[in-house]
């Protein structure tokens, strides 16, 4: 019993620590991993960052809609000690002491240990010339410790995930398991699986009891046998719910030598919810593991002629004869979505084309480095010019850059209708780097650059299209001229790359006849004016000092708010404020006429004025 508590203490810290669990933000699929054997999280994990439930496989990405309740890694084997199997996941609700058997991975216990984030982008802070994809997740777990009802294997599993946000691939999450025999003794006749709980929800249509609501039995589940997928889509119920989203076996080696999928036996097997769970021991897991068995697709004909079973399935693929004391096996699965089966199916296939590749790919340039500063009804941005002297991966060392794009968003959602295209600049043919066809291209040059100050030798773009108050969002992509040999178009970096929110306003200012001002004032409550408080409802303060105390009172002289403004912060204006109308006794303010006064810290002037409350 004691070595059962030390084991299983560690999951329940995981769970708590966000260091334990990272998600994926390149693509278009929000994963969550973790550093103790699960994919997703099973909708218990928060976002300390949002106070949100954190994504456990939103896709597409910013809809809110689920599709994978949580997956884990099967690994069964013949050892000295008979059969054993050890599973990552399984149909028990959750990971606590006295019900964790099906979770028998675990983390070291050192501080340390926890998932690593790499990119190949030279912008990102996480850029490592060792890095594979745009966001590489690195986590390591064992499997060599005594828990009830399991005898382990001896297993140290290196996971490894890799996302793009090219957009021919951004749809693919492709995850790596590297599993090394660290038991000492010989195992025989391995066979490697993958629990996925796919099922597909949407939050808002939910709402806030997501985890216990029915959504559960709303789902079909079917397996494309060529391509060893499996895959779910909800039964309509849900309308918010789209998309189609499976997983499937990309390749397996044995240290370094591929196996031949065909060679092996290859089992696609489902089971109510919770029948794999109390007695049901190794040999039977195991039994199922390589049956070599295509259960039947849980279609909407089989729903009407056998009910609905809640299934859960399992990708399984073996055997391997021999996994040798220190020997190690490496098996690669691709987590992926798409609107339609084909497209899906189509996803799949570049997640297969970038596994046989080696992860080599055709890329765009990456997104150059952005600067916006907010000023006055207008956004200032600034970017580098580092992406026109970037090599693409494949063909090795062409430098295909072509232009950039400049987008602003009202919403910030990464959907194209959110994006307004403001400005297109393409490379003239005398700036050509490679010899391309510019027959197509718009060949307008470059904007211009900054001549000083900070940002001297960007390029400068001035946009006046917007308004004082209003929360904007702005990305500056680069393209390429495609690849035509491989059916390639233009590509294009991803909108996420470098986005930055903005709040545009007026900027400091200490002048003594600079007025103070608020707006909108009147402030009628029913209106929404939408500038980023928790709260939603606020006014703003304009033309405020860098550094100052603004006093709020009512008719009668009490003061109802204080307010300290120190200056600019990220994204907004320096010379703005903003108060959600709430007092300094947390009670919501009431109609009437209210006097402000502002006292500039540089200069020790006051300022007055007045603003309506009317609801």
């Amino acid at each position: 019993m004691r070595k059962f508590l030390i084991i299983f203490l560690v999951p329940l810290v995981v769970l708590a620590k966000t260091d334990y669990s990272k998600y994926t933000t390149t693509g278009n699929i929000y994963l969550t991993v973790t550093n103790f054997g699960m994919l997703g999280t099973g909708f218990r994990m928060w976002d300390p960052a949002t106070g949100k439930p954190q994504p456990s496989c939103e896709y597409p990405a910013g809809t809110k809609t689920e599709h994978l309740y949580r997956a884990g890694l099967w690994a069964g084997a013949v050892s000295p000690q008979g059969i054993c199997v050890t599973t990552g996941v399984n149909d028990a609700t959750t990971v606590t002491p006295g019900s964790n058997e099906g979770f028998e991975f675990y983390p070291t216990r050192h501080p340390d240990d926890v998932v690593i984030e790499k990119s190949s982008l030279m912008t990102s802070p996480y850029y490592s010339l060792d890095a594979v994809s745009e966001q590489d997740f690195y986590a390591v777990y064992y499997d060599t410790s005594f828990v009830v009802n399991h005898t382990p294997l001896g297993l140290e599993i290196c996971q490894v995930s890799y996302v793009w946000s090219y957009s021919y691939i951004d749809d693919v999450v492709i995850v790596r398991f590297t599993i090394k025999n660290i038991g000492g003794v010989d195992l025989e006749n391995v066979y490697i699986g993958i629990y996925a709980e796919l099922v597909s929800g949407n939050r808002d249509f939910w709402g806030d009891d997501f985890n216990t609501t029915p959504f559960f039995g709303h789902k079909r589940l079917f397996y494309a046998d060529s391509l060893h997928l499996v895959y779910e889509r909800n039964d309509g119920y849900d309308y918010l719910a789209k998309g189609i989203f499976g997983i499937g076996l990309l390749g397996i080696e044995k240290d370094t030598t591929h196996i031949d999928l065909d060679s092996l036996t290859l089992s696609f097997n489902w089971w109510s919810w919770r029948d794999m769970q109390g007695t049901v021991g190794d040999s039977v897991r195991y039994g199922i593991m390589s049956n070599g068995q295509r259960d039947p697709d849980m279609d909407d004909i089989y729903v009407m002629e056998n009910g609905y079973p809640k299934p859960i399935p399992l990708l399984s693929a073996g055997p391997i004869p021999y996994l040798n004391s220190q020997d190690s096996l490496t098996v690669t699965f691709a987590l992926c979505g798409g609107m339609t089966e084909g497209e899906l199916h189509q996803n799949f296939g570049w997640a297969k084309k970038a596994y046989e590749a080696n992860y080599i790919l055709p890329a765009p340039p990456p997104s150059p480095r952005l600067v916006v500063i907010p000023d006055s009804r207008k956004a200032i941005l600034y970017f580098d010019a580092s992406p026109e002297f970037v090599r693409d991966p494949s063909p090795p060392n062409l430098r295909d850059f072509e232009g950039y794009r400049i987008y602003r968003s009202e919403t910030g959602l990464i959907e194209p209708d959110e994006w307004m295209l403001l400005y297109q600049f393409d490379k003239t043919p005398e700036d050509t780097i490679v010899d391309v066809d510019h027959s197509q291209g718009f060949n307008t040059g470059m904007p211009e650059k900054e001549t000083d100050g900070e940002y001297e030798g960007w390029y400068k773009i001035v946009d006046s299209g917007v308004k004082n108050g209003f929360k904007y969002y702005y990305t500056v992509t680069s393209y390429d001229v495609g690849n035509p040999d491989i059916g390639l178009p233009p590509l294009e970096s991803s909108l996420r790359q470098n986005m930055v929110e903005i709040i545009p306003g007026t900027p400091p200012t200490s002048e003594p006849d600079e007025e103070i001002g608020v707006y909108p004032n009147p402030y009628r409550v029913r209106s929404m004016w939408d500038t980023g408080s928790p709260r939603g409802r606020v006014i703003r303060f304009n033309n405020l000092p860098e550094h100052a105390t603004i006093y709020i009172y009512n008719l009668v002289g009490d003061l109802v708010k204080t307010i300290e403004h120190e200056g600019s912060k990220t994204g907004e204006a320096g010379g703005e404020a903003v108060w959600d109308l709430i007092t300094d006794r947390e009670q919501a303010v009431a109609t009437g006429l209210y006097i402000f006064c502002v006292k500039d810290h540089k200069t020790g002037r006051m300022k007055k004025g007045k603003f309506l409350v009317v609801k």
